[in-house]
């Protein structure tokens, strides 16, 4: 698309000089055009390196398109209100220069004008324009507090009990290795540890004593299981199933009187669930806690 003939002059008929008396200093839409569109008129030369000069039909003036984007945000607003507001809103024509009979843009063309930004790698463009012209006018610190809170990412996985996630672990390593190593290769326990951990499935209404049993008898199968795959290739210890099952392995068991036994508390930032295991457990105030993760938004 080739560019649009622009000028920075406004017109005698423009929602600028005869909307003046309807916006008095203070005013968002009339500080937008006299702070904010002098700087985007300023980043036009940046713009036009995404369009041709001369080669197709003219495209819609690319620094309106900006401002409508930032108004959008400010707004809130979809597309099509976007594009009706700049057809409508005296306000909006004052903040963009818009002529009060200035022709409306169809709202797929911020669609349009938003690709063409990350296709010529320019997503700041418009960001870094405005914020340095803001900062050199002095109307933001270039050193300035921000405010900063937090809020929480569910992860796409259910709580799992230690057991749960133990025998989940060591049934993931199982099938791995089952494709790896061949059937001549595996120890004399491979048949029980399938049984035991792919085959089977965990009763959940046994007695709490059985459940941590069970839990013990976890710990002494993933040690062996490991203590076999040290003598295996390389390739086949680094397997991303192989080394998740001897990190649980070391968050979840310890040495007690020359026997692995199930911690009974969790260590701080292990894994919850193997199927995703950079979720954690995460808590923010008193009463909420979730496994995921944190976002500290600024």
């Amino acid at each position: 698309m080739s560019l649009p003939t622009f000028s920075t002059q406004q017109s005698l008929v423009g929602g600028g000089r005869l909307a003046d008396n309807l916006f008095p200093t203070t005013n968002r839409f009339r500080l937008f055009a006299e702070k904010v569109w002098p700087l985007l008129a300023q980043a036009r030369p940046d713009l036009e390196t995404m369009y041709c000069r001369d080669n197709g039909r003219p495209a819609a003036e690319p620094v309106v398109l900006a401002g409508v984007c930032l108004l959008q945000f400010l707004e809130r607003v979809p597309d099509r209100q976007a594009m009706e507001l700049l057809t409508m809103h005296l306000g909006w024509k004052r903040a963009l220069q818009r002529d009060l009979d200035a022709a409306a843009y169809d709202p797929s063309l911020l669609t349009y004008f938003r690709e063409r930004l990350l296709a010529h790698e320019q997503g700041r463009l418009v960001f870094d324009a405005i914020l340095d012209g803001l900062c050199d006018a002095g109307l933001v610190a270039k050193r300035a507090r921000q405010r900063l809170d937090s809020t929480h990412v569910l992860g796409v996985v259910r709580q799992m009990s230690s057991l749960e996630c133990v025998r989940e672990t060591l049934r993931l390593a199982l099938e791995t290795l089952r494709g790896a190593v061949a059937e001549a290769q595996r120890p004399a326990a491979w048949t029980s540890w399938w049984d035991r951990y792919v085959d089977s499935k965990l009763d959940y209404r046994a007695e709490e004593q059985t459940l941590w049993e069970k839990l013990d008898q976890a710990g002494a199968d993933a040690w062996a299981l490991l203590e076999w795959v040290l003598e295996l290739p390389v390739a086949v210890q680094a397997q991303p199933k192989v080394t998740l099952l001897a990190q649980v392995f070391d968050e979840y068991f310890e040495r007690v009187e020359q026997a692995w036994r199930g911690r009974r508390q969790h260590v701080t930032g292990g894994i919850l669930n193997p199927h995703e295991p950079e979720a954690q457990w995460r808590t923010k105030g008193k009463n909420k806690s979730w496994i995921g993760y944190q976002v500290q938004v600024a």
